[in-house]
């Protein structure tokens, strides 16, 4: 009951805040033309659905391959400073520089080694969730019970059983954080990645912006963050399946 109450709660202050955003563009509006009324917003949307939709779609298959992608590479280098130190020693700064360059300088790097396409954009939303899912699976990995990897040692089981049955069980919570915040950032990567090319949502931005259409880069940008939102709700939802038992022993600790 108190979690439809939320919702509800939620939905009412949404609905009040776009109609006083309407009535002060109504009022205003001629003073502040960036600022367009959400009915504007909504007739853009609809007026340019189809290019919307096929820029839309390329840039979900770009998140999707890189969120994949990303996931992948940031789980083994996990599994790689966990079974192997010294590499942590050696590769975890590097990890740390690549992360500190911001994706919009690198965006322009790609783009003249692969060109226009699909590559650039889907190498950028990789790289955007490797990151937390590195961090966060190392994390994971390392949080394995002693006394389970103790019982797997008196078993006889090799390195690889131990870490498919005690160590990768363990790491999921942390996975399914990584994979929240990987979502969004795959969606964001890939948008900056098209930025500069001739498809995708982030070209549809700044084709909107240079072009002054407000309204169409206002409904664009909604579109992306609800996107973006919506990758991040899915894996809250998918964690909440799996490894719900983890926050409610969490909050009875």
């Amino acid at each position: 009951m108190g979690v439809r109450a939320g919702w509800l709660r939620t939905v009412i202050a949404f609905v009040v805040v776009v109609a006083a955003w309407e009535a002060l563009e109504r009022v205003v509006g001629a003073r502040f033309p960036v600022v367009p009324a959400p009915s504007a917003i909504v007739a853009a949307a609809l007026g340019a659905s189809n290019a919307i939709w096929l820029n839309l779609r390329l840039t979900l298959i770009e998140s999707a391959i890189g969120l994949v992608a990303g996931s992948v590479l940031g789980l083994a280098l996990a599994a790689l400073f966990v079974a192997w130190p010294r590499a942590e020693n050696a590769l975890y700064n590097l990890v740390i520089t690549v992360h500190s360059i911001p994706l919009l300088a690198v965006a322009p790097v790609l783009l003249i080694w692969f060109g226009v396409g699909i590559v650039a954009p889907t190498i950028i939303a990789a790289l955007a969730c490797f990151f937390p899912m590195a961090v966060n699976a190392t994390r994971g990995l390392r949080a394995a019970s002693a006394g389970a990897l103790d019982l797997m040692r008196a078993l006889d089981a090799d390195p690889r059983q131990a870490f498919l049955r005690v160590r990768l069980p363990a790491s999921l919570p942390y996975v399914m954080t990584a994979l929240k915040l990987g979502a969004p950032a795959a969606v964001l990567g890939a948008t900056v990645g098209e930025w500069l090319g001739t498809a995708g949502i982030g070209y549809l931005l700044f084709s909107s912006m240079v072009n002054f259409q407000v309204p169409l880069l206002w409904a664009t940008m909604l579109i992306a963050a609800a996107v973006a939102l919506s990758g991040y709700v899915f894996f809250a939802g998918l964690e909440l399946a799996l490894v719900g038992w983890h926050a409610r022993s969490a909050s009875g600790a």
